[in-house]
């Protein structure tokens, strides 16, 4: 039959034209000039098409037969018309995902890469670890620089272009970029099939394991024993896993750790990251924590004991991924912190960096710390002037350092060098004689007067001169003893 069809106004063949430019990653590669509406129907009718292209092609028949004189073009037309009413719902969901996706990859494509922001992340993490160097033992609080490093991190182009490639995992359906994932997938595939790997083996290995202890013990593992075993085998998954994310964040310019586990595991298209990135946090944390403890030592009041990590042994100890005496800190975490620390860095991965900053602050104070006492230590044994005793004491009480032996020493010296014979006469006027011992560490060297001028109460003193006895347990008075500066908690007359 011979087909009559009035051709469209020039801009309605314009606009026809823009809009197949837009679709043509829409499954319709072939229509970049427009045939009838008949030949549009012979081209997709044996084809299968989905929701998406099958309104699209519905829209470019009503298009392209709008304007005909045909009877059964405009019938056609009609048709297409009533169905696009049925695939409106998806077009328009669609059409929504494409512009969440765009507006998230606009800000991204505008961004320079992580190797160009380099300079700028290298020159701000230069200045805190010259910062960390000046005062890896002293202390003092750098909330103001917490904040400021949050700013910095919240802007850099990794972590925005991660946003980026959530939005592509959140709205699969989008149409605007269907391959850009598995271009992604496809650039770290050898890294994201070892990770995987690597992660399969340990939990055999794990599985192994658990079976051959159970059958030990002849029954079913205890809850304790499955929770163990859970965690351990958590921890060494994270352990394997944390590593090839660091490097995939570094080929990619993509910060996959700042990532929720969901949006995780969509840009990757793999399983099992929520117990990864939850470990990784708690590691992040423990570091964080104990740099936090370090530095607020001055928020202390003296009557506070000291944090654990507040020593040269504990420290090391930690350092080193092992548990020293007074430490909470879960064995496993600490084996995968001294493993990580020496791993593959990254400056696109916000995680590594902050591992990094932490780990090189608290290696810094531990560096810090023994040449400190190797210095006092040195002190105390040789000649030394008062004056220099003085300044090491004050030095050491303005530090994060807990060392009593050392500071014990320290002031033993200078009161040898006092000539002031310990036992007879109060150590600190020098005239009276010692008329009080101190607890829990029993040493007599003060009078009366002495000890009067630093109690912070008249309760205090009146107990101690009526009844030979005060407690300064929960008191506001702060006392150390004059001989080895032990914290005081109760005194007693002799």
């Amino acid at each position: 039959m011979k087909r009559h069809s009035h051709a469209p106004p020039p801009h309605t063949h314009t606009h026809t034209h823009a809009h197949m430019h837009t679709c043509s990653n829409a499954h319709i590669p072939s229509l970049f000039s427009l045939p009838s509406a008949l030949s549009l129907f012979f081209l997709y009718s044996t084809t299968q098409l989905d929701e998406v292209s099958a309104g699209i092609i519905h829209m470019l028949k009503a298009a392209a037969g709008f304007y005909s004189a045909e009877l059964d073009t405009q019938a056609s037309v009609e048709a297409s018309l009533t169905a696009i009413v049925k695939h409106a719902p998806i077009l328009i969901e669609t059409c929504q995902h494409n512009q969440a996706v765009m507006r998230a990859m606009s800000g991204a494509m505008s961004l320079p890469s992580s190797s160009a922001h380099l300079s700028e992340v290298e020159e701000a993490r230069s200045a805190r670890v010259q910062r960390a160097r000046q005062h890896g033992g002293k202390r003092g609080g750098r909330e103001e620089e917490e904040e400021n490093e949050e700013g910095e991190r919240g802007q850099h182009p990794a972590v925005t272009k991660a946003r980026a490639a959530a939005q592509l995992a959140t709205y699969p359906s989008q149409s605007v970029f269907p391959h850009l994932l598995s271009d992604l997938r496809r650039e770290v595939e050898a890294e994201l099939r070892d990770m995987q790997e690597e992660m399969e083996k340990v939990e055999e290995e794990e599985s192994k394991r658990a079976v051959a202890a159970n059958a030990e013990k002849g029954g079913m593992p205890s809850a304790r024993d499955y929770l163990l075993s859970m965690q351990k085998m958590g921890v060494e998954k994270t352990t394997v896993a944390l590593p090839h994310l660091v490097r995939m964040s570094s080929q990619l310019d993509i910060d996959l750790l700042s990532l929720f586990s969901k949006e995780l595991e969509g840009v990757l298209g793999v399983r099992g990251m929520g117990d990864v990135l939850s470990t990784s946090a708690a590691l992040l944390r423990l570091v964080q924590t104990h740099c936090k403890e370090i530095r607020s030592m001055h928020e202390s009041s003296s009557s506070s004991p000291p944090p654990p990590i507040c020593s040269t042994s504990a420290l090391s100890s930690f350092l080193s991924g092992k548990v020293a005496a007074g430490m909470e800190d879960d064995p496993l975490l600490m084996h995968a912190l001294s493993t990580l620390a020496s791993t593959h860095t990254c400056s696109a991965s916000g995680w590594r960096v902050d591992l990094d900053e932490g780990w090189t602050y608290l290696e810094l104070t531990c560096s810090h710390w023994l040449e400190m006492e190797e210095r006092m230590g040195r002190a105390a044994r040789e000649e030394t002037s008062m004056d220099k005793l003085k300044a090491l004491v004050s030095e050491l009480d303005q530090s994060s350092l807990t060392n009593d032996d050392l500071r014990a020493r320290l002031v033993s010296r200078m009161l040898a060098l006092t000539n002031v014979a310990v036992g007879d006469v109060c150590v600190m006027c020098g005239e009276r004689g010692i008329a009080v011992r101190f607890f829990p560490c029993r040493h007599s060297c003060a009078c009366v007067e002495c000890v009067m001028r630093e109690l912070s109460s008249e309760e205090e003193k009146e107990s101690l001169t009526s009844m030979g006895f005060v407690s300064l347990k929960g008191s506001d008075t702060k006392l150390a003893c004059f001989e080895c500066g032990r914290h005081v908690l109760n005194i007693s007359t002799m």
